[in-house]
């Protein structure tokens, strides 16, 4: 088949001279697929790991493998792919794929990450596979002479299951860091009568206060929206408090979102003070 042909309307390239059919989407496991074409003997690893291991569908710009070090094997040199180099390589198969196990993905990113970062993405592999945040403490703690091994301790002790976005672990994250309570993840809220009411992104429920993120998935589900809605006027019939924090909330103006649950959180505790 000729360059010509490969570079037409009928074939896509995917990474160096690895190509697939104009109609087959190009999602983190072709990328990956083409990348071990590529570089015989690697796992994927890092950041296309995480996407395959939490079922992140968005291509990467950079897909990422690892291979053993071995001086006498040329790495290939391909724009969008970087190829890692370790002494020793762990691996798992992944519906065929071999991969970096979960929590190497996470001891791996920690390099590139900021805190906010690698707390995302050790919940989202926490959510998704059957990895538990006490055995990333237990790796990171027994971890030496790996590079970022410090934020992956930091991290790991703030890594927690049932978080269903990256929006979700940093609007917690921006809540504990600036020194007020953890709230709870997903706490069930019941009514007089004990029946389910609601589950809340976040929330303190001694005092009946529950935070919200609203990503804005209404604008595409009317539906979603409606039921929404309604949950939050359930909370509050039961006397609940509820704040809904935005995606512009929390990029653009976090100081003001830590000020509000502030501010929330005195005025639950002390009613007659605010009043």
């Amino acid at each position: 088949m000729s360059r010509g042909v490969l570079r037409g309307v009928h074939y896509r390239r995917v990474l160096g001279s690895v190509y697939v059919d104009a109609h087959v989407a190009v999602t983190p496991r072709v990328q990956a697929e083409a990348a071990l074409l590529l570089t015989p003997g690697a796992v994927v690893s890092h950041q296309t790991a995480l996407s395959l291991w939490t079922a992140d569908d968005r291509a990467g710009d950079v897909v990422h493998v690892t291979v053993e070090r071995d001086p006498r094997v040329s790495l290939p040199r391909v724009s969008g792919l970087r190829v890692h180099e370790v002494r020793s390589l762990e691996r798992v198969l992944r519906d065929g794929l071999p991969m970096t196990p979960p929590e190497r993905t996470f001891l791996d990113l920690a390099p590139y990450c900021d805190l906010v970062e690698l707390v995302s993405a050790g919940d989202a592999l926490v959510r998704r596979t059957d990895l538990r945040p006490g055995h990333l403490v237990e790796l990171a703690a027994t971890t030496i002479g790996v590079r970022g091994v410090r934020l992956a301790r930091e991290a790991a002790a703030l890594v927690r299951p049932g978080v269903d976005s990256p929006m979700e672990s940093r609007l917690r994250l921006i809540i504990v860091l600036n020194g007020l309570p953890e709230p709870r993840i997903g706490h069930v809220v019941t009514d007089s009568g004990g029946g389910w009411l609601a589950q809340p992104d976040l929330s303190y429920p001694e005092v009946q206060f529950a935070i919200e993120y609203d990503g804005g998935h209404h604008l595409g589900d009317a539906r979603q929206w409606r039921q929404d809605i309604r949950r939050r006027e359930n909370l509050e019939r039961e006397g609940w408090l509820v704040r809904v924090i935005t995606a512009y909330d929390l990029l653009q103006t976090p100081g003001t979102v830590i000020a509000r649950i502030a501010e929330d959180l005195h005025t639950r505790r002390h009613p007659r003070l605010a009043a």
